[in-house]
């Protein structure tokens, strides 16, 4: 599935009438509960209070079977398979747990489990034959959760940035030419698209960064898939969630350069044995800077779409 146009607001929106029925959300299990947030919390980022989190994680390891663990029905597709996982790995994932919970651990084991055989047609169609529906996991025979993690994370990224340095330069040029006290320079753009280049590549050669942007990254699909249901008439919605985006989508950059950064500093001090600065990180500091100053007046735009909103 291609990475949504953020332009697709403003285009679409007087093009036809008969786009204006929003798409709706994949349909869920009813006999599957699903996680409460308060009022106080997005549920859509997976924030949701202490409580809430431990009551998520007894509910995915007390679901009778994988599809409940999902909360989908048989008739998911793969996107609904993809999209469920996304959402409630952001929930129960390990690292949100401080201090360390096992039964984190164990119920995003048996969330990668649950998407593993459900999301493959052999794999699912075997599952659903089985005469014991019941969920059982076995460390030994799961797949390394992490693993199934960045592999998802991989997959997303490649659609996410798949022609995304044209769109996002007609999204920028747009935000200039109507908000003048909002510019972002040709050459801030320059260093942006370089910026991104060089973080594609260095996904293509390693995984070790994957960590560090995962949980923005899972917030991106769902801006997208939330996107995706506003009716084109909403003009000022759509606008917002697109800069918002857009913000994020630019702070994944930023995250790599800074801890690309810390990595250098320390590798610096292990081999001089002295403090030294010299560290600019993979990108840069001045690609970082352009970065930065372009997520201010993304920030800017945002605030005054939430307002005009």
């Amino acid at each position: 599935m291609p990475f949504i146009n953020p332009l697709s607001f403003v285009s679409s929106a007087t093009t036809t009438a008969t786009t204006a029925a929003t798409t709706s959300p994949a349909t869920t299990n009813q006999k599957c509960s699903t996680p409460t947030f308060s009022n106080g919390q997005d549920a859509k980022s997976g924030a949701g209070s202490d409580i809430q989190k431990y009551r998520f994680v007894e509910e995915i390891l007390n679901a009778p079977d994988y599809y409940c663990v999902l909360n989908v029905t048989k008739k998911a597709t793969y996107e609904d398979i993809r999209r469920a996982y996304i959402k409630r790995s952001r929930v129960c994932h390990p690292d949100k747990f401080v201090p360390a919970y096992p039964r984190a651990t164990e119920s995003f084991q048996l969330l990668s489990l649950a998407y593993e055989t459900l999301s493959d047609p052999s794999s699912k169609l075997m599952y659903d034959l089985s005469s014991n529906k019941k969920q059982t996991f076995n460390s030994a025979q799961a797949k390394n959760p992490n693993d199934t993690l960045q592999r998802v994370l991989h997959q997303l990224l490649n659609e996410m940035m798949d022609g995304e340095f044209q769109t996002m330069r007609a999204f920028i040029f747009a935000l200039n030419e109507t908000n003048p006290g909002m510019h972002i320079s040709e050459d801030a753009v320059i260093h942006i698209e370089t910026a991104f280049r060089k973080m594609r590549e260095l996904f293509v050669s390693t995984q070790q960064y994957y960590q560090v942007v995962q949980f923005e990254v899972m917030r991106l699909y769902e801006l997208q898939q939330e996107l995706r249901t506003l009716s084109y008439f909403n003009i000022w919605g759509r606008m917002q969630l697109s800069i918002t985006m857009c913000k994020v989508f630019l702070q994944l950059p930023i995250m790599i350069n800074i801890e690309s950064r810390q990595k250098q500093r320390q590798q610096i001090e292990d081999d001089k044995d002295e403090d030294d600065d010299d560290a600019q990180g993979i990108l840069g500091t001045r690609i970082e800077n352009a970065l930065k100053m372009a997520v201010g007046v993304l920030e800017t735009g945002e605030r005054y779409a939430s307002h005009s909103w």
